[in-house]
């Protein structure tokens, strides 16, 4: 497709294709950095919540092993129970040591509560259950976080965390089942994911551990600890949940943000990442300001490949087009015309082997003059014998002249033949002296119907003639002489010899495909299969056979009407088919242009 435009346009076209191919390489890979820097961040992210997770995980595990050693125990189970203020200050000495201990078995535990149920006895206890929510813990439950709050016992108040658990009598001194208090371990909150506060600052984006009520349970930042999330960070708040497991991303004040939430079984709660994409990216405009200046330096490069391309080869073939038109302008006339162009190496042979070119040009015609004027010399000299020729030849006029007189003379003595056959044969010579080659097929018919006079008079009515001519072919151009040759071959070669009285067609029509077909048929002796393939192998151009009866003289008029024609058609026309078998007769099919000779290009009557 490219081959049908200059080599201007498909340069262009080339060059166009290769920038937008550049175009796609730095922006695919500039997209590919930033997906890779997306995953691995993703990655990196999952890793810090699965680092937060693992360290709540511990927290919890050391809370576990604290807690069964406080509701399990007999002397807080009795202290739990006691019902008067003496047996819980004596026992208040026992269990005193035992929660010191436990106490400092997990950093960060800043107290332990107990509150009685059964017999009224608490520790560390004045008023903690308007602080403490003892109806979250449930019934039969281990160590239940039940979320982030103040504890107002510590100046400044702190945001802890309360552990709690229900205690039931192991002793069965009240009904199987029945809660006789709380134990409640008071952490800070702090002390859930300790490594938060020391997170490096190359990741971008923040990172939160909420509670069961969304309150800030860790953070980064510790004045968000014990705050509401929807305090912290409203946006975020409205997009977070414990079902979540995929990211989502969010705008806000036109900032894409992109969040990583998982849920922690363990405390009832969430860790959650928020990261700014723009932060995310930081730092990879150095890698943008760097694709672009590849790919301006390579739009450089193409650019002055271009040029020297259109230097060395464009304007020189520029130049040798516009000489090639200007020679095609003024013809050869100018003997000193040369062609002179600067490139590479190729132009350069190119311009000298077109020059070597003109040279031989140059030298041809001038041989070429010189033999026409020869040829021209030849056709006066031969023009010059010819007219010397017809001046030693009987004037057609005064033969033409006699055959009206024997005309004249056959009437008075009263021969009505011999005036029939001179009236014939004086319109066949008048018709065949005609300057003209073509002629109408009306006329071309009255010719054969002249001829068929002749010879029907010869052989005493011998055959009968049938015309089947369409109306829309007797107007058509044909040549003159065309058809007497054939039915001459039919009367001579198919009717003479014949012993019975025998019929002759001439035929003619114009078909739906535009071509004009005409047929000579006749019902004499026909011919054998080796002559008709011997015809039909001259009419296709193959060389002839040997033939023992007339050589060299059989079927010339069939050749002559064939060759004529053909040339004057082209190869499509002519006689297109013969068809004879013995005692059958001949069937003779010819093919001109439906519109006659007239509508053949370059044929003039």
């Amino acid at each position: 497709m490219l081959r049908n435009y200059s080599i201007r346009l498909q340069l262009l076209f080339i060059g166009i294709i290769i920038l937008l191919l550049l175009i796609g390489t730095v922006l695919w890979s500039y997209y590919r950095i930033l997906d890779i820097t997306y995953e691995r961040n993703s990655e990196y992210t999952t890793e810090l919540i699965s680092t937060i997770k693992q360290n709540i995980a511990q927290t919890v595990d050391s809370v576990n092993r604290i807690m069964p050693n406080i509701t399990y125990n007999e002397t807080i189970q009795q202290y739990l129970m006691a019902d008067n203020r003496l047996k819980q200050f004596e026992l208040h000495g026992q269990i005193e040591p035992l929660l010191v201990n436990l106490q400092a078995m997990k950093q960060g535990i800043v107290g332990i509560v107990l509150l009685s149920t059964a017999g009224g006895g608490f520790y560390n206890c004045v008023n903690c259950e308007n602080y403490i929510p003892f109806s979250d813990i449930p019934e039969r439950a281990g160590s239940h976080f039940t979320g982030v709050y103040r504890y107002p016992f510590t100046n400044p108040m702190r945001s802890v965390v309360y552990i709690g658990a229900p205690v039931y009598d192991k002793r069965n001194l009240v009904p199987a089942g029945t809660r006789i208090g709380y134990a409640v371990i008071v952490l800070d909150a702090g002390a859930i994911a300790p490594q938060m506060g020391t997170m490096s600052d190359r990741i971008a984006g923040s990172f939160y551990v909420l509670d069961r009520h969304n309150v800030v349970m860790g953070a980064a930042d510790a004045a968000h600890i014990g705050l509401p999330i929807a305090q912290v960070n409203a946006p975020l708040a409205l997009r977070i949940s414990p079902a979540q497991a995929d990211p989502v991303e969010y705008r806000h004040n036109g900032d894409k943000y992109v969040v990583h939430t998982e849920y922690i079984g363990d405390i009832g709660g969430m860790a959650v990442s928020v990261i700014p994409v723009k932060e995310l990216f930081r730092g990879l405009e150095e890698v943008q300001l760097l694709l672009i200046g590849i790919f301006g330096v390579l739009s450089v490069i193409m650019y002055l490949f271009y040029i020297a391309i259109s230097r060395n080869i464009l304007l020189p073939l520029r130049s040798f087009m516009t000489f090639i038109y200007g020679l095609r302008a003024k013809g050869l006339d100018n003997p000193n015309r040369r062609v002179a162009l600067k490139g590479y190496a190729e132009i350069s042979v190119m311009a000298k082997q077109f020059n070597s070119l003109l040279d031989e040009i140059d030298d041809l015609s001038g041989r070429l003059i010189a033999s026409k004027t020869h040829i021209f010399e030849l056709q006066l000299l031969r023009k010059q014998a010819e007219l010397q020729f017809l001046k030693s030849q009987i004037n057609p006029h005064f033969l033409y002249n006699t055959l009206e007189t024997i005309k004249g003379i056959a009437y008075v003595k009263g021969v009505p033949e011999i005036r029939e056959m001179t009236d014939s044969l004086a319109c066949m010579f008048r018709y065949s002296i005609k300057g003209q080659e073509t002629v109408m097929l009306k006329e071309e018919l009255e010719i054969v119907e002249a001829y068929i006079r002749i010879q029907q008079i010869r052989f005493s009515d011998r055959f009968d003639v049938r015309f089947e001519i369409g109306e829309e072919c007797l107007s058509r151009k044909v040549m003159k002489m065309m058809l007497q040759p054939l039915v001459e071959n039919a009367v001579f070669h198919g009717i003479e010899p014949s012993l019975h009285r025998c019929k002759l067609t001439v035929g003619c029509m114009i078909g739906a495909d535009n071509v004009m077909r005409l047929w000579i048929e006749d019902d004499g002796v026909g011919m054998n299969g080796e002559t008709l393939e011997r015809i039909r192998g001259s009419l296709a151009g193959k060389p002839p056979l040997h033939d023992t009866e007339h050589p060299g003289s059989r079927h010339i008029g069939l050749m002559n009407v064939n060759n004529r024609i053909k040339f004057a058609c082209g190869g499509e026309y002519g006689i297109t088919a013969i068809e004879s078998a013995p005692n059958s007769g001949t069937r003779v099919f010819l093919t001109l242009p439906g519109g006659g000779l007239a509508h053949v290009p370059g044929h003039t009557g």
